[in-house]
Formats: C-alpha cells, structure tokens, sequence
C-alpha cells in the first residue's frame, strides 16, 4: 500500500500521444441518487439556478472558477465543488461526503465501482486520528473518451461508504483530482470546521497550470465533447496554450499537433502542416503525428510529400494499417505496383479493426482494379 501520485501525466492515448480521435459512445458516469439537477457542460447561471438557496462559495480557478455548494446529498452533509472553465461551462465537480455514504442504496454506483480495480492508499494520519480504525481508503476510477471519474472509498467491514465523489471531463483529468490533501482532510469534519478545500494559488495560479486549462478547453472545442466542434475556439485555446508555455514536452509537442488538426479542419492547410511540423521538432518520430501531416500535405495536393511521410509512419511503426491505405492511395497513379502491395498490406493489418468496413471493400476494389493493370 502506498500514496499515489496526484500529479501524474494525462494518459495520453491515440492520434500520437493524444486523446482519442473523436468521443464515441461511453458508459454514462455514475452519478449518487437523487441526482443534481446539473450535468457537465451546463452553464454556471444554469447550474446556480439548481443551487437557488444553498451557502455558496466562489474562488478563482486559474482563468476559471470554482464554486463550492453546500448541498445534502443521499441524506448525507457534504460539499461539492464545481469546476467552470473561462466561458462558464461546468467542466467538472468534486464532492465530499463528510461522514461517508453506505452505498448499498447506490445500485448503479455500487455497480460501476464493482467493474473497476481499485487502488489502496494510506489516509492522512489526521484523519485516523479523528476516526478510529479508519486506516486505509480505495481510489477508482475511468478515463472515458467523453467523461472520466474518480471515487474514493473507504472500507467498513465487507461494505464500503463513499467519502469523495468526482466526475470531469476527460481532458481536465490532469487538473482535478480528489485524491489531494485538502480534500481528504476533510473526511469525518463537518462543514464550517474549518475553511473549504480549494485548488488555490498553488495549483491553479502556475503559468503551466492556466496553459493546460486552455490546452483542455482546445480538446473540448476540436472533439465537441459538449456539442458541436467549435474549431475557431479550439485554435484559439491551442494558441494561447501555446503562448503561455507548456512546461512538459509532450503537452508542447500536442498543442501543436492538436493546433495543426484544428487548422485542418478549418481549411487552413499551410498553417496546419506548419503546425504539425512543429510538433515533430518537439517530439520526433511519433507515427500517428506524423500520418496526419502526410494527410494535410495530401490535401495540399502534395502527393509527393505526403508519400514521404506515409514511408515514415510505416518505418516507425511497420503494421501501422492507416498509413498503408493513405500510401497506396498516395502512390497509385505513379508507382501501381507499391500501391498494390502497400493496399495487401493494409487488409493484412486492419483485420477485425471496427470502422474500418468501408476502406476494406474500397481496398479490395483497388486491388482487383491494379492486379488488372499491373504486369
């Protein structure tokens, strides 16, 4: 058993080291009964209409803010702190249940926690000794393409009482975690004890800190996790991450990568392979980035460039299925026969890859159409 790392890096995961291409269909997050009448990506005039009533707090949270509302939740006292990024979106919520919640009642809570593995943690000593025999607590949590969520859980015998509660967006998952000290201090103390948890200065006030809440709202506008893409917003969130400074590399190297795909989809191909290619000087030899600059350059009508970069992805990462597929399409009016085995070669690797039924059959067409051609 040992602390865990609050600090620890967004799991970055495709598109080169970035979130998923696009958010698709996800387990709803589970939320505690009766539920707020608020959801992630509401407006905060909406949300403190809901609140209408309840001691509130604000705070300043970066270039966002926190509010924090005292509310019953399952019968239980706590305090839920609601995370609104610089347009008023709630982008996320943490919640603490002063003396825990018996989740038996939580069917569906009960349920997702039973789908996760949890990982033990040691509490702080202050909160041992103002519980007897509590010792020990359990965090869960999922990264959704959509929405993550963090628990934690403390153990009473064979049932567990939910002590936080916290659901946020995925790209904030970096920027809001329930496992900090101020907010586990709070276990067992009842609200007015003592001033509320905030992110405060020393997070959310850090040059890095504000460069990555821009970066976050980026990846919300560029997938349109709260509707539609809102690519204008997202070049212009990319860009101040950008100019604020990014004190990890592989941020740097994303905002980059991610300003260029929004560029893209603006239309604005010099810009956006200017982008990517910074991106690259950053963090060379990343497939997938390198993949999507071959796709700006083909766009740009390039296809000379665009093969280049198609052989790189291919090198970096031989069964690299889209890179193969953009090659042979790149290809095939001037060299058929590498256009022929580079198509092979893309069926041989998209096996039972899901989305991909309409470039196999188009691939099976080019195959039989080249295999009449080629000599």
């Amino acid at each position: 058993m040992a602390l865990l790392n609050a600090g620890s890096l967004f799991f970055l995961l495709a598109c080169g080291g970035g979130p998923p291409g696009a958010p698709g269909q996800t387990p709803t997050n589970p939320r505690l009964l009766p539920v707020p009448a608020w959801n992630l990506c509401d407006r905060r005039e909406t949300v403190l209409m809901h609140e209408a009533g309840r001691r509130t707090e604000r705070a300043s949270w970066g270039v966002g803010e926190e509010i924090t509302v005292d509310r019953p939740t399952a019968g239980r006292e706590s305090e839920y702190h609601l995370f609104f990024d610089d347009r008023g979106l709630l982008i996320g919520y943490i919640g603490i249940l002063y003396e825990g919640l018996d989740l038996a009642s939580q069917r569906d809570y009960t349920a997702w926690l039973a789908k996760q593995v949890p990982t033990d943690f040691l509490l702080p000593a202050e909160v041992s000794g103002r519980a007897a025999g509590l010792r020990s607590g359990r965090l869960y949590g999922v990264q959704g393409e959509r929405v993550s969520t963090r628990a934690i859980t403390i153990p009473k015998g064979e049932r567990q009482s939910l002590y936080l509660d916290s659901s946020m967006l995925t790209p904030y998952l970096p920027l809001l975690s329930p496992y900090k000290p101020e907010f586990l201090t709070k276990i067992h103390l009842h609200t007015g004890v003592q001033p509320r948890a905030t992110y405060g200065p020393a997070d959310s006030e850090s040059r890095d800190y504000i460069a990555r809440q821009h970066f976050a709202k980026g990846e919300v506008a560029h997938f349109g996790l709260c509707g539609q893409k809102e690519n204008d917003a997202a070049v212009e969130a990319y860009q101040r991450a950008i100019a604020i400074g990014l004190s990890e590399p592989l941020y740097q190297a994303e905002a980059h990568h991610r300003l260029g795909l929004a560029y893209r989809d603006k239309g604005l191909l010099p810009q956006a392979a200017a982008a990517i290619e910074t991106s690259l000087k950053i963090r060379p030899s990343i497939p997938e980035v390198v993949n999507h600059l071959g796709k700006v350059y083909a766009l740009m009508g390039d296809k000379a460039r665009a093969a280049e970069a198609y052989h790189t992805a291919i090198g970096l990462r031989p069964n690299y299925a889209d890179a193969h597929f953009n090659l042979a399409e790149a290809i095939e009016d001037t060299q058929p026969r590498r256009a022929l085995t580079a198509y092979e070669n893309y069926l041989a690797y998209v096996e039972n890859t899901p989305g991909e039924k309409v470039r196999i059959e188009t691939a099976k067409k080019r195959i039989e159409a080249l295999k009449k051609t080629v000599k």
